[in-house]
C-alpha cells in the first residue's frame, strides 16, 4: 500500500494519508485545522475501503474430501503434510508419531501450531517426511503443519505469522573447506 495515494473516485479534496485495519486516515484539504481526521463512516462510501477488506480476507484452499495440504523443508529434511477435521491422530510416514520421534522435544515441536492455534485434538494428520535428521523432520513438519492450517482457517494466520510459523527456515550446514578440519575449524597453530 502507498501512502499518500490520491482518491480521485470517492469524493473531492481527500488525500489518503494511511490505512489501518478498518480506519483510513484522510487528509481533509478544505478543512482549517492541520492535523489529519479518522473518518470510519466514510469507509462504507469509498471504493477503495471495500476492495482493502476484500484483499484482507484469504479464501480456504480446502479439497473436496475436506482436507488441507501443506509442505514445508528444514535443513535436508523435506514434509508433505494433509489435514482434515478429526480426534486428533497424528499418522507420520504410516506409523504413529510416537514411533517416529522418539525425542519429547521434536514431538512438541510438530504439536505446536496447534497449541498456537488453540485446536489441539480437532485434526487427524497424515504426513510424509523424507531426508535429514529428527531435528529437520520435525521442523519441516512444523512448517507443513502450520501452512495446511494456514489452508484449512485462514483466520488463524495471524497467530501463525506473528510466531514465525509460516517462514522457511534458510539456513544450511556450511560445507567444509580445504586446509582446515571442519567448516571454520582450523587446525591447531603453534607459534615458535
Amino acid at each position: 500500500m502507498q501512502p499518500h495515494k490520491l482518491i480521485g473516485t470517492a469524493r473531492t479534496g481527500l488525500r489518503l494519508m494511511s490505512v489501518r485495519s478498518d480506519k483510513l486516515q484522510l487528509d481533509v484539504t478544505s478543512d482549517e485545522s492541520d492535523e489529519p481526521a479518522f473518518f470510519d463512516d466514510w469507509a462504507a462510501d469509498l471504493d477503495i475501503g471495500a476492495t482493502l477488506k476484500e484483499k484482507a480476507k484469504r479464501e480456504r484452499k480446502v479439497h473436496e474430501d475436506g482436507g488441507a495440504i501443506g509442505r514445508g523443508k528444514r535443513k535436508r529434511a523435506q514434509a508433505f503434510v494433509k489435514i482434515w477435521e478429526g480426534n486428533g491422530e497424528i499418522t507420520i510416514n504410516g506409523k504413529p508419531m510416537v514411533e517416529h520421534f522418539y525425542d519429547i522435544a521434536h514431538r512438541a515441536e510438530v504439536l505446536y501450531p496447534f497449541e498456537v492455534t488453540k485446536t489441539e485434538g480437532k485434526f487427524n494428520v497424515e504426513g510424509t517426511v523424507k531426508g535429514g535428521g529428527p531435528t529437520g523432520q520435525a521442523g519441516a513438519l512444523q512448517l507443513a503443519i502450520s501452512k495446511a492450517i494456514q489452508n484449512f482457517e485462514p483466520d488463524h494466520r495471524y497467530a501463525l505469522k506473528r510466531r514465525k510459523m509460516l517462514s522457511t527456515d534458510i539456513r544450511r550446514v556450511q560445507p567444509k573447506k580445504w586446509g582446515k578440519t571442519k567448516a571454520r575449524r582450523a587446525w591447531q597453530w603453534v607459534k615458535r
